[in-house]
């Protein structure tokens, strides 16, 4: 993992993106125990004149051009399989932003905080989101005026009620 994360680190140096935050289950790692993932979810702001159309473009002739293999959705970067995501929303964006710098695996790299990644979690709503949401409420040590104010701005209050009543 450590080198994958150093590959990962060289694409803002290289102009491919500006800035990337970790987030899905490899995310969670950091705050909680993860649920099984075999994949890395890094969410990126991509350099501004990227294609909008195939805005991965850029990442993957990199990959091809430095022999890291596709995979689906996947390049494998030094063994470990990670799928790049644009900043699909302004929540993506928002959590990429104020992701917290952390060290992982001896790696200076950045982590969606858990609010966010919680608001996430409620915002698409997938079974296994839910799961995991239930998880971080019950393990882990953040910050409730944060996520609160992080569910006002994206209006997903009406869903963590809706969440608080079946599942807390």
């Amino acid at each position: 993992m450590k080198k994958t994360l150093e590959v990962i680190d060289s694409l803002i140096d290289l102009g491919l993106i500006r800035n990337y935050a970790i987030g899905g289950a490899m995310g969670q790692l950091y705050y909680i125990e993860a649920s099984s993932t075999y994949d890395l979810d890094i969410m990126a702001h991509l350099k501004a004149e990227t294609n909008s159309l195939v805005p991965l473009d850029g990442i993957y002739q990199w990959a091809r051009a430095n022999n890291y293999p596709e995979d689906k959705e996947h390049i494998i970067i030094e063994g470990i399989p990670v799928q790049f995501l644009p900043a699909f929303n302004e929540l993506i964006s928002d959590a990429i932003e104020n992701s917290n710098k952390v060290t992982m695996f001896g790696v200076e790299t950045y982590v969606m905080k858990p609010e966010y990644l919680m608001a996430i979690m409620l915002k698409t709503g997938r079974g296994k989101d839910k799961t995991r949401l239930v998880t971080f409420f019950e393990e882990c040590d953040f910050d409730k005026n944060l996520l609160e104010v992080i569910l006002k701005k994206f209006s997903l209050i009406e869903e963590y009620n809706s969440f608080k009543e079946k599942f807390l």
